[in-house]
């Protein structure tokens, strides 16, 4: 369980930023954030969903969304990240972690909308994520793709993943980098350049 510190830090959006400097805003996503976050997975191509998702789905069933929302239930926590278009705020990728208390591993999946793949989201969105990581507690950050995943798997070797083959499933393979604890002392939660 992180410190009462830690968790107020957690707690407060980040924001990130694109590659030409837009500015991003990071949330948890709760119970208010559920129609959003379904017409998010909607609006997303067949290809990103599949991928996501590692499979084929129209949209997230409820019991799965339901439980995107639910923030921290069993160390599961979904971030939402926004940004200002057209007068109004809308979802431009999202993340899902959870922290298996146990091992330390933090396991994570995350996705990028179509429109703002190449602006640099995905990697903000990493760094970001081994920050709160580190903050948890966690030793091992790590994440399952489709083997034919090519964005992704090239996103996690840049930023200094391991790739390998899954030892479950022929299909995928699994990514995993060290956690460092003084990531969470340099972390400034407040804004990630």
């Amino acid at each position: 369980m992180p410190t009462p510190a830690v968790a107020d830090r957690l707690a407060v959006p980040d924001v990130i930023h694109t590659r030409r400097g837009e500015l991003v805003s990071l949330h948890f996503a709760t119970s208010k954030d559920a129609e959003a976050l379904q017409a998010y997975v909607r609006s997303l191509s067949q290809r990103s969903r599949h991928r996501r998702f590692l499979g084929a789905l129209s949209e997230l069933p409820k019991a799965v969304l339901d439980d995107f929302v639910a923030l921290g239930r069993n160390d599961r926590y979904s971030l939402l990240a926004t940004m200002e278009q057209d007068g109004a705020k809308s979802i431009v990728a999202e993340a899902r972690y959870a922290f298996e208390r146990d091992t330390g591993r933090v396991e994570f999946g995350l996705s990028v909308h179509d429109r703002w793949h190449g602006h640099g989201i995905g990697p903000a969105l990493i760094a970001d994520l081994e920050r709160r990581a580190a903050a948890l507690g966690g030793a091992r950050l790590s994440g399952d793709a489709l083997r034919t995943n090519d964005v992704m798997i090239a996103l996690a070797r840049k930023a200094g993943f391991t790739i390998r083959p899954h030892a479950d499933d022929w299909t995928l393979v699994r990514f995993e980098k060290g956690v460092r604890a003084d990531d969470v002392r340099r972390a400034d939660f407040g804004l990630v350049k």
